[in-house]
């Protein structure tokens, strides 16, 4: 306890002392409850207030102890630095160290995957786990109409609590961003390099490159068309680095998969549209992964549908700030469905993941959710109230249903393997799982971002294999940086 308590009074005059504002998170709690969407940098340069030679300074400070069928505690630390010059460069840092354990089924999650949730490569000391996360950012605005950054850090497109298309569920990833902007249009190209470790220790590198159309259409209608693209770096000992064919920024990558073979990259395809109403909006999604409707079963008179290649994930959602005239009141709903299969590719390096973890939704696929959010602040105080509810067609031994997308569709468990047909959302070991928090929180100061919070956190698994129930209390402190989602 007096540890506890030391460590608490460690923590809260150094936030005093170090916390300046005004770093531009994209912690979810502000992130969805912005207006705007778009192609969305995790890290943002803020405005410079009270900076020491040009800098602005923020410390990064999290504890937590935790009670319940598994008593721990961990502790984070780490600085961020902003830098901007006459709105034309501006330059973004943070680093954070981790030490300390997590939840039992985080931890079974670590040991399985070698990788803490939305951050990076783990390793265990002295019985606890520990891992460095590193975000950085250039900025440079060429001109009325062009914006360049490189650095390390992940996107998020959208407007809900999850993407279909990219989120922030990844690690870093080291980036080149180009945005033209003009009228009511914004073009980004992005070009990344992630890594596969499925076969830890071993890593092995493949790139990506993202198209996003984001187009205004009407004063409260927008529409963004997406595309991409994801290929191993090298194929049997033939190193092929950045395939020039994909650098066009203006092409469309399925003509140029085709033209070379879909053993040369994993497309994706998807929109995403926003509408507003005052305080209220709806969004969704919807992505596209090798559709082929017209595919008819060989040999087969009684031919069903099904057909493994027909993977497609769709997002309807919506949120409101102060619904019903409550002021200081947040809410939102939001359904998610993605196929079996999808993000999965014949050759699984070419799958859309990073670091054993998916750079879309944490689930994979070949699932079904349901999120309520409802969040309420009064003066430095908030409360939140979030649920998930997902059904998904789990795996059992030796099968391969459509969930785990690190594994290649081809070995799709219907019959015919390659050319498997009656596939259908859920298929495999249906599984319902619950994951409710109700979080507390109090601001340190109102010009910083630090938060000393409660939590109780249940989570409950239902299948026939399985029936799982975690309840936890934690209390702590937190900086409300980077998102580490953990219901999974």
């Amino acid at each position: 306890m007096k540890r506890h308590i030391s460590i608490f009074l460690t923590l809260f005059f150094s936030t005093n002392l170090l916390s300046q504002n005004t770093f531009s998170s994209l912690y979810y709690g502000s992130r969805i409850k912005a207006n705007n969407s778009s192609f969305l940098p995790i890290l943002s340069e803020g405005e410079l207030q009270n900076n020491f030679l040009g800098f602005n300074t923020s410390s990064i400070v999290n504890y937590t102890s935790a009670f319940g069928e598994q008593d721990f505690d961990n502790f984070s630390y780490g600085l961020i630095l902003n830098y901007k010059r006459q709105s034309k460069l501006s330059f973004s840092f943070d680093y954070e160290r981790f030490k300390g354990e997590q939840t039992t089924f985080v931890n079974n999650y670590l040991e399985g995957f070698h990788v803490f949730p939305g951050k990076g490569q783990v390793e265990t000391k002295e019985d606890k786990y520990l891992f460095h996360d590193f975000n950085y950012r250039i900025a440079y605005n060429i001109s009325e109409h062009f914006d360049v950054e490189l650095g390390q850090s992940k996107h998020f497109i959208g407007s809900g609590y999850r993407s279909l298309l990219l989120s922030d569920n990844s690690s870093n990833y080291p980036f080149l961003k180009v945005a033209t902007s003009f009228w009511k249009v914004k073009y980004t190209n992005l070009y990344t390099t992630f890594s596969d470790i499925w076969d830890f220790p071993n890593q092995k590198k493949k790139h990506a490159a993202f198209h996003y159309l984001d187009m205004q259409l009407l004063d409260n209608l927008s529409l963004g068309i997406f595309e991409s693209v994801i290929w191993q770096a090298k194929v049997e000992g033939y190193n092929r680095g950045y395939e020039l064919a994909y650098l066009n920024p203006i092409i469309f990558y399925r003509p140029v998969e085709f033209s070379m073979g879909s053993n040369k990259g994993n497309v994706l395809m998807g929109a995403n549209l926003n509408f507003s109403l005052k305080q209220y909006k709806l969004y969704g999604q919807i992505l596209l992964d090798d559709l082929n409707i017209s595919r008819q079963k060989d040999r087969d008179e009684n031919y069903s549908g099904g057909f493994f290649q027909n993977k497609f994930a769709y997002q309807i959602g919506a949120k409101a700030n102060q619904p019903f005239n409550l002021k200081n009141l947040f809410a939102l709903a939001e359904y998610n469905q993605v196929q079996p299969y999808t993000y999965a590719h014949k050759i699984p390096m070419q799958n859309y993941t990073h670091l054993n973890q998916a750079l879309a939704h944490p689930l994979g696929a070949n699932f079904k959710e349901m999120i309520g959010i409802l969040s309420y602040d009064y003066k430095k105080w908030n409360l939140e109230v979030k649920w998930n509810h997902a059904i998904y067609g789990e795996d059992s031994t030796g099968t391969h249903f459509g969930k785990n997308i690190f594994l290649s569709d081809f070995e799709a468990e219907k019959q015919g393997r390659q050319y498997s047909y009656g596939n259908f959302n859920g298929q495999g070991v249906k599984t319902t799982q619950d994951y409710i928090t109700a979080t507390i929180s109090w601001k340190i100061r109102e010009e910083s971002n630090i938060y000393l919070f409660g939590q109780l956190i249940a989570r409950q698994i239902s299948s026939d294999l399985q029936n799982v129930n975690h309840l936890y209390f934690l209390v702590g402190i937190k900086s409300n940086l980077h998102n580490s989602y953990f219901d999974f």
